[in-house]
């Protein structure tokens, strides 16, 4: 999944914009392909999340306002092999609003594991072994850190969401 965050600030008020998009991708490792290949899916039902106007020192962090974003998991044909759900972003949002300052707690834990956004290594959203058929729904709720110290303007930033099996 690829999520697109924008800022927007107007004489103190800021919102931000993320929007989600799925993406899934399949890793079969070994020189021997199996008769039938693993077979992951990766859902998003809402795609689009926004972080609303408030005040640092009475708000310090901000829940996004399409609370919970659910992102299903289905991962088939996987035997004993592991798989994982991991988050990357390609940068931060400004210079002044680091992309680790954006966070998440999601539901039910496991598989599913609360984290914070990165823009050098994969974060894990979630992980295990074996099948997960039928999918599982993991409600996600982002969070932002609300400073001062925020430039003002719009910024965009995108992160990919990848669910691989083996």
């Amino acid at each position: 999944m690829h999520y697109i965050a924008t800022l927007i600030e107007d004489r103190m008020k800021q919102i931000i914009f993320l929007c989600f998009f799925p993406v899934a991708f399949l890793f079969v490792s070994g020189q021997l392909q199996p008769a039938v290949a693993q077979n992951v899916t990766l859902t998003l039902v809402d795609t689009t999340l926004s972080f609303a106007d408030a005040d640092p020192d009475l708000q310090p962090s901000i829940v996004g306002t399409r609370d919970p974003i659910r992102i299903r998991v289905r991962v088939r044909l996987n035997g004993g092999n592991n798989w994982r759900l991991t988050v990357l972003a390609a940068g931060d949002l400004s210079p002044s609003i680091p992309i680790s300052n954006v966070s998440w707690t999601v539901s039910p834990q496991p598989p599913f594991i609360n984290g914070t956004m990165s823009r050098l290594v994969p974060q894990t959203a979630a992980q295990g072994v074996g099948n997960v058929n039928p999918a599982i729904r993991g409600d996600f709720s982002f969070r932002l850190s609300n400073l001062w110290s925020y430039n003002t303007g719009s910024f965009s930033q995108t992160a990919t969401f990848t669910l691989t099996a083996p």
